[in-house]
């Protein structure tokens, strides 16, 4: 998913008086103001799309919050947006993970899904309630990686497992292929379509960790930062502008 730009403003001024002191104002001092006023409207939606996300993200990470950039405008090019990160040298994008929740709708299937289809038999997977998650709600990598190393679906399962573990796992009699690991998969009476992934958590005690559904899962948008950037511009857009072309024009009085 390419990255997204969230604004898109005009530059109007309502103050007759001033208008009538702003032309005073060479070009060059216009554009500077202009530009200063819809920077300024720009990072202030961003920093409420960072508040957004703290509300409805469960402690989200520092590179959560920052998945988000700010452009200025310059005075030779007006423009200033707010826009999705699409560039991330050592992870993922954040649209990549926050597109959803910022668009909601159906989801593709992940690679861990397509990963996983010889044991969910091409069914979608849904964190239950004992997996570790992301502030997004997505499953965590490392536990990813755990899954598809103890069930056999990494090229070396044991790469990932620590000393203590594989030591642990050949005291028990459970093989690094996964034929036997603290994961099993849990079917359905009958027709023994799986439902799902539990995990041995204790001595007689089990957790599911994952849900196996035959429906394309639907996301609900929980992120709108086009209506965020949109809300904000518009509550803030007189005061922001003014400001700065006043400011501009103190200056060219002194």
């Amino acid at each position: 998913m390419p990255s997204r730009d969230f604004l898109k403003v005009s530059v109007k001024v309502e103050s007759a008086k001033l208008q009538q002191g702003l032309k005073q104002l060479s070009n060059g001092e216009m554009a500077g103001a202009i530009a200063e006023g819809l920077t300024r409207l720009a990072g202030g939606a961003r920093l409420q799309v960072v508040d957004r996300m703290k509300e409805v993200f469960d402690n989200p990470s520092r590179f959560t919050l920052n998945g988000f950039y700010t452009k200025p405008a310059k005075a030779d090019d007006l423009t200033a947006w707010v826009a999705t990160r699409d560039y991330a040298p050592n992870g993922t994008p954040a649209i990549r993970y926050l597109g959803p929740q910022i668009y909601g709708g159906p989801r593709d299937m992940t690679k861990f899904e397509k990963a996983m289809r010889g044991i969910t038999e091409g069914q979608y997977i849904i964190p239950a309630d004992g997996a570790p998650k992301t502030a997004t709600g997505d499953l965590q990598r490392g536990f990813v990686t755990q899954i598809l190393s103890r069930l056999g679906l990494m090229r070396d399962s044991t790469a990932n497992m620590s000393p203590s573990t594989r030591k642990r796992l050949a005291r028990q009699g459970k093989i690094a292929k996964g034929q036997k690991s603290e994961f099993y998969v849990a079917r359905e009476r009958g027709n023994g379509r799986p439902i799902g992934l539990y995990r041995v958590a204790g001595s007689g005690k089990v957790e599911p960790v994952l849900w196996f559904v035959a429906k394309q899962p639907i996301y609900e948008i929980r992120l709108p930062v086009e209506q965020i950037v949109e809300d904000t511009v518009a509550r803030r857009y007189d005061r922001i502008m003014t400001s700065a072309l006043r400011k501009a024009l103190r200056k060219r009085l002194q």
